[in-house]
């Protein structure tokens, strides 16, 4: 995990803002999937890579005072002012560290597993932590998929840098299509998945969280051998209303524990 490509140390203002248009992003498909499942007053759930609490806050607002949120991640400095008599923050590292057995109704990670370079065992070990007929929800991205109609050579080689550079620090860009499979290898039950891609205008919230994802791997994309001008010229088309965005593909995929 010391290679991860998003790692906050040094850039906590612009990883907060970064976090904030994801949730802007994420947060509807994240609603969308606790309503399906029926989140309610007094569960107990997890929240695992909770970034900076957007989730968290979710959940906690769904389970009431009778409920109980434990919030994870690497580094938890955006996550510390939720801790409540509800919310518990706790630094963790999913595939190093211990979780509770069959401790929680609910079970949440969203744009983690991708990052991760053991995806399956990250699932399996979150799926250790549900109790006996609760619930998994993950979402991913599968950024194959994106395209802008106003194409240019700097486009293409931020484009090809960006490819690169995730490989070269274990990020999975494509995680998403894979997540049905290995949701059905750990054996849920009423496993269901859905996918999500949008065509929409430079300068709307996804545009903007990509061109924000692309400043914080500057650094990486110039090793990749992207110029600078190129990163701000593409980020210019990300911004621009004139210019048609075709999103990462959101995959959302939910499944039951076998009951006791």
């Amino acid at each position: 995990m010391s290679s991860y490509a998003l790692g906050r140390e040094g850039a906590e203002k612009i990883e907060s803002e970064r976090l904030a248009l994801l949730a802007e992003v994420y947060d509807p498909l994240t609603e969308y999937q606790l309503d399906a499942i029926g989140v309610a007053e007094g569960w107990s759930c997890l929240d695992a890579g909770a970034g900076a609490g957007a989730v968290t806050r979710l959940l906690a607002a769904r389970v009431g005072g009778s409920g109980s949120v434990l919030a994870t991640d690497l580094d938890v400095r955006l996550l510390e002012g939720l801790a409540s008599e509800t919310v518990e923050v706790r630094q963790h590292d999913l595939l190093a560290d211990t979780l509770p057995r069959g401790a929680f109704d609910l079970v949440h990670a969203r744009c983690l597993l991708m990052h991760l370079p053991s995806r399956l065992e990250a699932l399996r070990r979150l799926r250790a932590a549900v109790r006996p007929d609760g619930w998994i929800a993950i979402c991913d991205s599968d950024f194959s998929t994106i395209e802008i109609s106003t194409s240019s050579v700097a486009w293409r080689r931020v484009w090809s840098a960006f490819l690169d550079a995730t490989i070269a620090t274990g990020w999975d860009s494509r995680y998403g299509a894979r997540l049905e499979g290995d949701l059905d290898a750990i054996e849920l039950r009423d496993l269901r998945t859905e996918s999500v891609c949008r065509r929409v205008p430079g300068g709307s919230p996804w545009p903007r969280l990509f061109a924000a994802t692309l400043e914080r791997m500057r650094d990486r994309l110039r090793a990749a051998g992207a110029q600078d001008d190129e990163v701000e010229e593409a980020q210019r088309l990300l911004r621009d209303p004139a210019t048609r965005v075709v999103t990462a593909t959101a995959w959302l995929g939910t499944g039951r524990t076998p009951g006791a």
